[in-house]
């Protein structure tokens, strides 16, 4: 008989892992690239996938960045997203989502809001920050800047 208690661990494990798309990639990227530059941000991963295009074998643009677990992708998530990819030559930002693979998610109502006038040392991740602490709902922050990079007033 077939050990079936280490395969349902491995499912079961991987069910507890979460999974982040990630976008905008180049040609060069492959998943030794995204491990390292996850890992020069100070987040590791447990697997990369590549995807490619069917009919060209060409690079989609794209992969899924599986992590060790849901708290982990919310973190990558909000404190990369928008970053500088490290590496990257030319220079690219990380273009995070949370993985669907095509389902559509229920989010419920969603709200949002427009905070003007911030410090250059504000980004994405500490607005979020500062918000999910008073409002555990919050699912993301973004700093809207001009054409220059600078908050708005």
């Amino acid at each position: 008989l077939p050990a079936r208690g280490p395969a349902r661990l491995r499912r079961r494990c991987r069910r507890e892992m979460a999974t982040l798309w990630m976008g905008d990639l180049e040609q060069y990227m492959d998943e030794s690239f995204i491990k390292q530059a996850f890992s020069a941000m100070g987040e590791p991963t447990v697997n990369v996938k590549i995807i490619s295009n069917r009919m060209t074998g060409t690079l989609a643009g794209y992969c899924f960045v599986e992590l060790a677990d849901q708290t982990s992708a919310d973190r990558c998530l909000h404190k990369l997203n928008g970053k500088s990819l490290p590496g990257s030559n030319p220079p690219k930002k990380f273009k995070l989502n949370y993985a669907t693979y095509g389902k559509k998610t229920d989010a419920g109502q969603e709200y949002s809001i427009f905070v003007g006038d911030l410090s250059s040392e504000v980004d994405d991740f500490h607005l979020y920050d500062y918000f999910v602490k008073k409002y555990p709902s919050c699912r993301g922050g973004k700093v809207v800047t001009d054409t220059s990079g600078n908050s708005s007033p």
